[in-house]
């Protein structure tokens, strides 16, 4: 994505309320915006307009967002008590499919199989569980090893046939991520990687990364994977994005805000760069390789809570009170 040449803002579509979350279809044309006064938005990507109301669910709310592989079809967490639930919701008739249940705790995050119908998540109670859409009860339940703390968080990569789990050793020593074989994931992880602690920071002290000033332990809250499952992208307090080798985890890259705290990140369809919205109103444009931000998305009026790339087309999604589409 050559970001020397743009991308510019095609469209703005005003929302009522923060947007919390965004998600794009496989296909690229639709958009999904999760907003936090319980509307869902199906925003049209080709003609960069919302052409429907947005949808309400007032009973369970909307935190987090998901499109399937059904193109009126989406997966959302609710708020408050549901929360612990997600839900399968057709838009094409209004119509609540399934009701997943089984956490005994908060939802922390929830990630789609791009290749099938099944999807992850993981909870405040301390276990990562697998479903599929088409049936109520889970498939497999994976509780977080003793040794570690926290909250743990998972997500499939791109191909749908890895999945990793992400958990923190106790002390705030570091973190581990454990890749699996979905075919095979009862038999446990084929690869399990450290990432220590003071590899993160040996990596700031390298790169000259200069926040965290009062050594304030360095906690991961977020990941994923790029398109070639090369690379893992962790989103991590106080105020860091950081590149892991996919294989191995050793840190490539860290990224430092230089004019707001980061909000959200994502990677580039062409894995060379790395998106990160943060609470200035803006997002960076920073190159993998250079370490260095070669383009700034300006034209928000708040902070930016959400940032996705479009799968098939050269566009790119932010959303603060409103949702941004910018284009090449």
């Amino acid at each position: 994505m050559d970001f020397v040449q743009g991308p510019k803002i095609g469209a703005a579509i005003p929302h009522q309320s923060a947007v919390t979350s965004l998600s794009y279809h496989e296909d690229g044309k639709h958009l999904y915006a999760a907003t936090d006064d319980k509307r869902l938005y199906l925003i049209d990507a080709h003609d960069r307009r919302c052409n429907k109301p947005a949808y309400r669910c007032e009973r369970v709310g909307i935190s987090s967002v998901s499109s399937t592989h059904h193109d009126h079809c989406v997966l959302f967490t609710g708020t408050a008590r549901e929360r612990r639930n997600i839900h399968y919701w057709s838009l094409y008739d209004n119509k609540m499919l399934r009701k997943f249940r089984g956490h005994t705790d908060d939802i922390t995050n929830l990630s789609m199989s791009p290749s099938d119908d099944m999807f992850l998540t993981a909870s405040k109670d301390r276990t990562v569980r697998l479903w599929n859409v088409q049936q109520a009860g889970g498939l497999a339940k994976m509780d977080a090893p003793a040794e570690t703390e926290g909250t743990p968080h998972t997500v499939f990569d791109k191909t749908g046939m890895v999945f990793a789990v992400m958990a923190q050793m106790r002390g705030a020593q570091g973190n581990y991520i454990h890749l699996y074989d979905v075919r095979n994931f009862g038999g446990g992880a084929f690869s399990e990687m450290k990432v220590e602690a003071s590899a993160v920071q040996q990596a700031m002290q390298t790169q000259r990364v200069t926040t965290n000033p009062s050594n304030q332990p360095i906690t991961f809250k977020t990941m994923d994977f790029n398109m070639s499952g090369n690379r893992i992208l962790i989103e991590a307090d106080p105020g860091l994005t950081i590149v892991l080798d996919g294989y191995n985890g050793t840190v490539q890259r860290i990224f430092q805000s230089k004019e707001g705290n980061p909000t959200a990140a994502c990677f580039t369809p062409d894995d060379q760069s790395v998106l990160i919205a943060n609470d200035s109103a803006k997002v960076d444009c920073w190159n993998i390789q250079s370490g260095t931000v070669v383009k700034t998305l300006e034209g928000h009026m708040g902070p930016v809570g959400a940032v996705v790339c479009n799968p098939k087309y050269s566009q790119i999604a932010s959303s603060c009170t409103n949702t941004c589409l910018w284009i090449w």
